[in-house]
């Protein structure tokens, strides 16, 4: 199981690092960490963005390499799943560096909760998530506010967990124009409860009801047909159940199905979700 897997290598100790989410100023601008050259004239740096009241994340930037116009480059904010394999900011790095020449700007960021720090199955979990979106939020503007970012040409692409945030990001921020969701699940709560906590009855229904509005499925109403929901027709995780909630409240979405791809999609799916990305932010083919 991919999240029972993660889940015990979680301990008290890490799990106790969730207070420090909010604790730290933020500073001033990314620092430039490491950078590379990828193929194609594509650079690759790792740079840290500043968050407000907490820690500055890691993120990968990837760009065409050299001076960059000034809007003349569409920004993606990747935010990566919780699986079995590039369970971290990696997930979308090829992908990214493959959009690079095309004209995008892509940044991945690393995510924390509950990647790196599980649930506790209190009210606290709540303040944790909104502590991931606000990181996820600084990520976006620190991407917006590059000078060769043009702002009306922004998108969110995010899997699984990633997509869950995203839809809440997509959903409440005007400057994204676009969004892909692949696999995310309707609710905070389910996860939660069947991976980590193992309530049962009305201790997960009570549970489950601190999330009130902040669940995924309530968010994805804005963008219409510029939203792209990815499924997975042999998903162990995600059934038909969540793809109908997500329907009924994004009725103008662009779906796509891939009957025979489990949780982690296909390379089909990342072929569909660039297409989308090309048309959708002008990028060159």
């Amino acid at each position: 199981m991919r999240k029972l897997i993660r889940v015990t290598a979680l301990t008290a100790a890490v799990v106790g690092t969730v207070a420090t989410l909010a604790v730290t100023p933020s500073v001033a601008v990314a620092h430039r960490a490491t950078q590379s050259q990828m193929g194609r004239g594509v650079l690759v740096e790792t740079v840290r963005v500043p968050v407000p009241g907490q820690h500055p994340v890691t993120a990968y930037l990837v760009r065409s390499a050299g001076s960059l116009r000034p809007h003349s480059h569409a920004g993606i904010l990747f935010l990566h799943w919780l699986g079995q394999i590039h369970s971290d900011r990696s997930e979308f790095l090829a992908e990214a560096t493959e959009l690079a020449p095309g004209g995008a700007v892509s940044l991945l960021p690393q995510g924390v909760f509950p990647w790196q720090v599980g649930p506790t199955g209190k009210a606290h979990d709540v303040t944790a998530i909104k502590a991931q979106l606000a990181v996820f939020r600084a990520c976006l503007t620190w991407l917006r506010d590059r000078k060769y970012v043009a702002g009306s040409r922004i998108a969110v692409v995010g899997h699984d967990y990633g997509a869950m945030y995203g839809a809440l990001l997509a959903n409440s921020d005007k400057h994204v124009h676009a969004a892909i969701l692949a696999t995310p699940d309707a609710t905070w709560g389910h996860w939660f409860v069947q991976y980590w906590l193992g309530y049962t009855g009305q201790q997960a229904t009570d549970y489950d009801k601190l999330f009130a509005h902040l669940q995924p499925v309530h968010h994805v109403a804005r963008l219409g047909n510029r939203e792209l929901f990815q499924w997975a027709g042999q998903d162990v995780y995600i059934g038909a159940g969540v793809r109908s909630r997500f329907a009924a409240n994004a009725p103008k979405a662009k779906v796509d199905l891939y009957p025979t791809s489990d949780h982690q999609l296909t390379d089909q799916a990342q072929a569909d979700r660039d297409a989308f990305l090309q048309r959708e932010l002008h990028l060159a083919r």
